[in-house]
């Protein structure tokens, strides 16, 4: 009897601390994040993007992550937000028409680069940004930097230095 309850005390002292570990896959998210901020991307959770037909039904809101390519926000320049759909919603254009011209020429192209689980790249007032579901390893980390700096050179956009 004295080793049940010795087995129980013990099981309630180790059970919180096995609670609280992470578990594989946070542990392989934290790695990609890492990854992602030592190759300069900023990283939000943050809603999917929803199409006009979504929000006017008020569908419900996927959550997603958002990596983000900073750049220099100059005061006195305007720069148009818009978004390129991986997959365009019913009713919706692929490239919003605000999209700068060359990357309209390229959107095709940046559309065929972007994997699966990839929902669509946008330029916001932080810079340019892509939405995804983060699955995949470094290696897709490294694919959606190469993207989003393509798109800043495409567009035109400075580079944000960190000091």
């Amino acid at each position: 009897m004295a080793w049940i309850i010795a087995f129980f005390v013990v099981a309630f002292v180790v059970a919180p601390v096995v609670w609280v570990m992470p578990t594989p896959a946070q542990r392989r998210q934290a790695r990609l994040r890492q990854h992602a901020q030592s190759l300069g991307l900023s990283i939000s959770i943050t809603e999917l993007p929803q199409s006009r037909r979504d929000r006017v039904r008020k569908e419900p809101t996927r959550l997603g992550v958002r990596y983000c390519l900073p750049i220099v926000r100059e005061k006195s320049f305007y720069r148009p937000q818009w978004l390129i759909w991986r997959e365009a919603p019913e009713g919706e254009e692929a490239v919003s028409e605000r999209c700068p011209a060359p990357l309209k020429g390229q959107s095709a192209a940046l559309r065929e680069r972007m994997t699966p689980d990839m929902v669509a790249l946008e330029s916001g007032a932080e810079g340019y940004a892509l939405y995804w579901r983060e699955r995949g390893d470094e290696s897709a980390v490294d694919a959606v930097a190469e993207l989003l700096e393509e798109v800043r050179q495409l567009a035109g956009g400075e580079r944000y230095v960190r000091k």
